[in-house]
């Protein structure tokens, strides 16, 4: 697309003292989430888009910065130019204040990850558009903007370089208005590519990383403000507010106790991780993270990074469901060392905080309860739970909207607590209330003292962050329920191991790719028992995948029967997906009788069976078998 010049009146000429910019960070201020002050300065801190635009101004730039989660806007703010960083779910209300700025003709400026997606869009409510990052951009756009000739967008020809980093301007934040403003990141860019994801298409799928030594000097720098601006304020208050504030500081609730790396993948790189630990150890300092869940695999990264401060993790767990890993291409995830993974980090005294998603094509109405119940039990300090949200410039977002599966399109929505696209496995009324339902059982008074009556160190601060969750949970977030099949469904659903391998048959509808594919060993063979309420046939549809011997048919019998004692629902048993089985398992299957003593009260049918077993079973009749009476094909 061509540039376009600005067609705005050239702005007034002024000595280079006069310069006024605003910087905005848009929040709604009806939000109902929005965070009280008290709950900001238990689990919030900025983000540092705009404290960075700052120190990539000009000098004679006097500037001020809003972030509206904090304060109000000031629409008569001297300024003559407004810079915003938008976020999809804020785009609303970014739209409001660039209507409200440009009413009194100021010059709004709008970057961020929502205007570099929807380019058109956003520049039908501003002036002129950033798409892509910023620090190359940003005084070039200002040098024009000052030259007068400021043109409609300026989009990333390459990526910045990390060297030589100017750092951000945290200093323009309101104080004690966060949980920490000791904000600082060590990478940029993130080499997965997680299908719900901006951050690869945004940043890069390569990871960039700062020197370190320019990472502890940044550090340095912000540690001793920080300090020097507390001792200034314990000097000035009450003796009794003095008291209240080194008590503060030394329990860790209070400005400046940690340090938040904001980087998305900061273990990114092993080598560079043990260069930067081993740095910052003489620091003294504690600080948290985003990484991977794996990096718990590695001992001694571990207690590195434990040896260094860091006290908290920030991991992206998303699912514990392998399919659904896989469907978002994060397969390095592994559900079954989870819990060890876990344990790792806690022997070590750090903090786990997965962050959970929802709403994944595999996810049916039990994944809510097995998500509980799992961080429950392996006791992790905080979770957050996200709807699935297809954001524009993500993989996911084009699957879907290709698909037709977007309902929605109100930006407003797009926050990871509202369904705003058609589920596969449920109805969108389902994963919304079964999202509230998670937050509020997580957040529970009993839950909240299980998980945290293990916790070594930093206890009083972790129970104020699940205090004031707590707060935030009741007050913004409808409670929530489950139907009575979730529970069905989470308890009919199963990983059952193959014991089993010598007599297996394999399935027609598979055989041609048996024969093509290496033979199987027979080792680690599963049965997998999958479920999911069929609307529209008012049924339980259970899909089986794998391979079935006796033992794994005889407990699905047994699961058939507990679920349809709970819920009187005809069952349909899919065979379509199931690889390989055992003739006797299928006989046993085949008993009509058994069958219907076993589950008396409602009708058990068979899907894709004869298709799938029937030329296999030699001297096996299946005519006249009930059980095949009627064949699911739209299933």
């Amino acid at each position: 697309m061509d540039l376009i010049q600005l067609g705005r009146v050239s702005p007034p000429e002024t000595t280079a003292a006069q310069r006024r910019l605003l910087l905005v960070d848009p929040y709604p201020r009806n939000n109902p989430y929005h965070l009280t002050a008290a709950e900001r300065r238990a689990v919030w801190f900025p983000k540092l888009s705009l404290p960075t635009i700052a120190a990539y101004t000009p000098e004679h730039w006097d500037i001020d910065l809003v972030d509206e989660a904090v304060q109000d806007i000031d629409f008569d703010h001297p300024a003559e130019m407004v810079g915003l960083s938008i976020m999809t779910c804020y785009a609303p209300r970014a739209y409001e204040i660039a209507a409200e700025f440009r009413k009194r003709g100021k010059t709004v400026v709008m970057g961020g990850v929502h205007p570099t997606y929807c380019p058109e869009e956003a520049l039908r409510h501003c002036d002129t558009i950033v798409c892509g990052e910023a620090e190359d951009l940003w005084p070039e756009l200002v040098a024009d903007y000052e030259a007068g000739r400021m043109k409609r967008e300026y989009r990333m020809t390459s990526f910045p370089s990390l060297d030589n980093y100017k750092s951000p301007r945290v200093e323009l934040l309101s104080p004690d208005a966060y949980m920490t403003r000791q904000c600082s990141f060590t990478t940029r860019g993130c080499h997965f590519d997680c299908e719900f994801c901006s951050v690869s298409p945004f940043n890069g799928k390569t990871t960039r990383r700062r020197p370190v030594q320019e990472v502890v000097r940044e550090l340095v720098r912000v540690k001793h403000w920080v300090r020097s601006e507390l001792i200034e304020r314990i000097c000035t208050e009450s003796l009794w507010q003095a008291l209240k504030t080194g008590l503060k500081i030394r329990v860790g609730i209070e400005d400046g106790s940690i340090v938040a790396f904001v980087d998305d993948l900061h273990n990114s790189n092993r080598a560079y991780c043990r260069e930067l630990w081993a740095a910052l150890k003489p620091l003294n300092i504690k600080w948290g993270c985003q990484s991977t869940l794996f990096l718990g695999d590695d001992e001694e990264m571990v207690k590195l990074a434990a040896d260094s401060g860091c006290v908290s993790v920030f991991v992206g767990m998303e699912s514990l469901d392998e399919e659904s890993l896989d469907e978002t291409n994060k397969p390095f995830n592994r559900v079954h060392k989870f819990s060890q993974e876990i344990k790792m980090f806690h022997d070590h005294g750090i903090m786990v905080n997965p962050g959970i998603v929802f709403g994944f094509d595999n996810d049916d109405e039990s994944v809510f309860e097995r998500a509980v119940e799992f961080l429950t039990a392996n006791r992790v300090e905080l979770a957050y739970f996200n709807v699935l949200t297809p954001l524009p410039g993500t993989a996911l977002f084009d699957r879907y909207e290709k698909a037709g599966r977007i309902f929605d399109r109100d930006w407003a929505k797009y926050d990871g607590k509202h369904v705003v696209f058609q589920p596969s496995r449920m109805s969108p009324e389902q994963l919304q209330e079964g999202f509230h339902w998670a937050n509020h059982q997580f957040y529970s008074l009993p839950n909240i003292w299980h998980r945290l009556a293990g916790t070594k160190q930093r206890f009083i601060a972790r129970w104020e962050m699940n205090r004031e969750f707590r707060k935030l949970v009741k007050r913004a977030c409808p409670k929530g329920s489950l139907s009575p099949v979730a529970k069905v469904l989470k308890n009919l659903q199963a990983k059952l191991p193959t014991f089993d391998t010598e007599h297996l048959i394999p399935s027609a509808l598979h055989a041609i790719k048996q024969r093509l594919d290496q033979k199987p060993s027979g080792q680690g063979l599963v049965l997998n028992i999958k479920a999911k309420r069929h609307d529209k046939f008012a049924a339980l549809f259970v899909d089986l995948e794998g391979a079935l011997d006796m033992m794994s048919a005889q407990e699905l019998i047994r699961r058939i029967k507990d679920a349809t004692d709970k819920a009187r629902m005809d069952v349909i048993v899919n065979f379509e997906h199931l690889k390989q089985a055992t003739p006797e398992a299928l006989k046993a299957l085949m008993d009509g009788e058994a069958i219907k003593t076993a589950v008396p009260h409602v009708k058990v049918r068979y899907r894709k069976f004869r298709d799938a077993f029937e030329t296999s079973l030699q001297g096996f009749s299946l005519s006249g078998i009930e059980l095949l009476n009627e064949d699911f094909q739209d299933a």
